[in-house]
């Protein structure tokens, strides 16, 4: 498999840290290298980000850091920082200081307390500072994790309006012709084998195997895999192929999922683009979730489809490239599995008992009747 969409992303994810560590002090370009063999790319952003709005945080809203220079923070002036001073930085991301006013999930201030609590562990671990104000901070609960996902009835209508265009608006119709077997083959792909959005826009064409029915995809931290397709996506793919040369594919674009129209067309699709075209057929399909539905959520209804099917979950596992059980049983609704599989449980038991119901109904509550003789 080629690696150069990988490749692309990693490097534009360098790009943005090292951008970042211009307008940082030096000893961020330390814990970044410090860490660099436990951290992808992606993640050393993600990680950088943070660190950095939380230099905003200080200049904004703490005196003595707001006449400094960010460049010119030192460990020292770092370490006159207490765990309150933490919490309101805490507080301060909950309420949308770090998003346009907009509310953060408790989760999103953990997440930013994670980073911190790295940053600050690494220095106090090199004797660069002394304690770490992070780790007296209580984190938030994450509350109940309620799975977003298509249910069967919205899985068709959903596959309606991708293949068919139901629901989608006149404006919306006049685009769906072009690219309806496109969208179909990448739709389908999403439910049926649970693939990261990531993965599914990094394939080539010699990445699909379609006697053998299954993708040869690159997961996280570069790990080569097999993902396996049933034959419901083995046929949207054959059509998609068919007509794939329509995209008018750019010289060498070996991507397997093309731009239809625009600036783009033939290249590569991105993420952005797969996430809008979810979201679009979502809503005209599914309208009850369709705000909520995302490409990951289609990985959901995947897992959450297969634990059904199969109840394996190191299976399931295996198939969604976890690397943990306890992240893949999120999935698995265990209450309601459990009721389905109980429901029979005593009829069961009377019929191993040899117990029968002559009346053939049983606990049938007397009705009223109406006055002429029927059942109200």
């Amino acid at each position: 498999m080629q690696f150069e969409y990988k490749d692309a992303k990693n490097h534009d994810a360098n790009e943005k840290v090292h951008r970042l560590l211009d307008d940082l002090p030096t000893y961020c370009q330390t814990f970044l290298v410090g860490r660099e063999g436990k951290m992808s790319p992606s993640t050393r952003l993600t990680y950088m980000q943070r660190i950095s709005k939380f230099f905003d945080y200080l200049q904004q809203n703490n005196s003595f850091f707001e006449k400094k220079d960010r460049k010119d923070i030192s460990l020292t002036d770092l370490s006159h920082l207490e765990a309150e001073d933490i919490e309101a930085f805490a507080s301060w991301i909950r309420h949308g200081g770090a998003s346009n006013g907009v509310e953060n999930a408790e989760s999103s201030v953990n997440n930013y307390l994670s980073a911190l609590n790295m940053f600050w562990r690494y220095f106090v671990s090199h004797g660069r500072l002394q304690h770490n104000p992070v780790a007296n901070v209580e984190r938030g609960g994450k509350g109940t994790h309620t799975i977003v996902r298509l249910k069967d009835h919205e899985e068709d209508e959903f596959m309606d309006s991708v293949a068919a265009g139901l629901g989608l608006t006149d404006h919306q119709i006049s685009y769906h012709d072009k690219t309806a077997v496109r969208d179909t083959a990448i739709c389908l792909t999403l439910m049926r084998t649970g693939l990261r959005v990531s993965e599914l826009v990094g394939l080539n064409l010699k990445d699909v195997y379609m006697e053998e029915h299954y993708f040869h995809v690159i997961r996280k931290r570069s790990k080569e895999d097999l993902v396996f397709f049933d034959n419901d996506v083995h046929r949207a793919l054959l059509e998609y192929l068919d007509v794939r040369h329509l995209l008018n594919p750019a010289k060498d674009e070996n991507a397997l999922f093309l731009v239809a129209f625009g600036k783009y067309q033939g290249h590569r699709l991105s993420v952005r683009s797969v996430q809008l075209l979810v979201k679009k057929y979502a809503k005209a399909g599914a309208p009850a979730v369709g705000s909520r539905i995302t490409p990951h959520k289609l990985r959901a209804t995947y897992a959450t489809d297969m634990l059904k099917a199969t109840g394996n979950v190191a299976l399931v596992q295996e198939a969604l490239n976890h690397e943990s059980p306890t992240t893949t049983m999120m999935y698995a609704d265990s209450r309601t599995m459990d009721l389905k599989r109980a429901r029979n449980i005593l009829a069961d038991q009377h019929k191993k008992s040899g117990k029968t119901n002559d009346k053939g109904t049983i606990y049938r509550k007397d009705l009223p009747e109406n006055e002429d003789g029927s059942e109200g």
